[in-house]
């Protein structure tokens, strides 16, 4: 089958959520179909990941956009009744390119990740999956709970806008994908119509794999793209409220901030005793090597967390909120420790520090865990039949407005 994959950003180094699942999707459908990749590019850095993409798949098709006017273009289209995220990954270039491969009889099926891509797939006479992953929509809603004005007010209406994205997309779709069920059941709630399919997160278990020796000193891990807002908001509440609990009882323990991009916020908590910030790094997994102990303090997020699932995966016992823990169907106690408020996060994370036996037993349990439910290869294989079944239907037709209707040209090349 020839099949156009659709990433609102480009796949390579999968090291962000929405990037990871993108990738082994990437990989997976190469190994059975002619993939061409399309996505777009906001980080000159990234163009850097066209080679190894080209050389996974049979072709990379992307076009580079300039942050600042790809920002206004979103804030305009926000002024005049679009969502924010949808122009700003909008690209004329990309979209005409794709659109004259399409009318020549080059793909016999879209795949689209991420809502902002739909606009490139829809009313293109292709069937369309369209994996969602999560509903963006409801993680702007959360968002706008969480910050000051105005920014709360432009959280609230992308949320808005963005629902309208998301079930004007689920009636013209073949078949939507989410990564949870209850993701499933919240695209359900607005939009009964869709059509839809759950296709859980994986994890790489080869790379993930259990460390051999167990940290001399071990210290506390939270990894994630540090410019994310739930990211910040996790760690900055964990230092105010979770640490110096810890502190009072484990006076040396360490609290390593591990990811790209750290904001002001993330970067100024290294001025706290016992906090260390990172920045980028080429691999995680030494700071794993570290870790007695991951923590996930997530206040805002959906679906599977992958920090949670890397921890586990690595062997190492995981301390998370229920928000972080919901996508995931381990048991607490048994495969990982949930706890939501300070004072119970904290006695867990006291009693593993503590107690090596405890932290080998719950770490063991969370990679049989990863092992049995979350390995890609066991994830991505109901995606095969998915595909065969929607390449027999004929492509629903377009309704309602074109999503990618929004003020400003194409991008500006850099």
């Amino acid at each position: 089958m020839r099949i156009l994959m659709l990433a609102h950003r480009i796949p390579f180094p999968p090291h962000t959520g929405d990037k990871v699942r993108a990738y082994h999707v990437a990989r997976h459908l190469a190994r059975h179909h002619e993939v061409t990749l399309a996505c777009l590019v906001d980080d000159r850095a990234d163009v850097a990941g066209v080679l190894p993409l080209s050389q996974m798949v049979s072709e990379v098709e992307y076009a580079r956009l300039w942050k600042p006017w790809s920002t206004l273009k979103g804030l305009a289209g926000l002024a005049v009744g679009s969502s924010l995220s949808v122009p700003y990954f909008g690209s004329r270039r990309l979209r005409r390119r794709l659109s004259e491969r399409i009318a020549n009889g080059e793909y016999d099926l879209i795949y689209a990740s991420s809502t902002p891509t739909a606009q490139y797939a829809e009313g293109m006479g292709l069937p369309v999956i369209m994996d969602f992953v999560d509903i963006d929509s409801d993680k702007w809603t959360q968002y706008s709970r969480h910050t000051a004005a105005p920014r709360s007010w432009i959280c609230r209406v992308e949320g808005q806008r963005l629902q309208g994205c998301e079930a004007d997309i689920a009636r013209w779709a073949a078949l939507c994908l989410l990564a949870t069920p209850a993701e499933e059941a919240l695209l359900k709630s607005f939009a009964p119509w869709a059509a839809t399919a759950v296709v859980a997160n994986g994890i790489d278990l080869t790379y993930h794999a259990p460390l051999r020796e167990e940290a001399t000193h071990p210290a506390v891990l939270f990894t994630g793209a540090m410019d994310y807002l739930p990211n910040v908001d996790a760690v900055q509440y964990f230092c105010d409220a979770i640490l110096p609990l810890v502190r009072r009882e484990l006076p040396d323990t360490m609290f390593l901030i591990v990811g790209k991009d750290p904001s002001p916020e993330v970067r100024r908590l290294a001025g706290m005793s016992g906090v260390v910030v990172s920045g980028s790094v080429p691999d995680v997994r030494p700071y794993y090597a570290r870790a007695g102990v991951c923590v996930a303090p997530l206040r805002l997020g959906r679906g599977v967390q992958n920090k949670v699932l890397q921890g586990m995966a690595m062997g190492i016992p995981v301390v998370a909120t229920t928000v972080a823990a919901r996508g995931i169907d381990a048991q607490a106690g048994r495969h990982l420790e949930v706890a939501d408020e300070p004072d119970a996060f904290a006695a867990h994370l006291v009693r593993l520090l503590r107690d090596p036996a405890q932290r080998k037993r719950l770490g063991r349990n969370g990679r049989g865990f990863v092992e049995a439910n979350h390995a890609w290869e066991g994830s991505l294989a109901r995606l095969d039949g998915l595909l065969a079944e929607v390449a027999r239907r004929p492509p629903l037709a377009a309704a309602g407005r074109r999503m990618s209707a929004a003020p400003g040209g194409s991008e500006r090349r850099t």
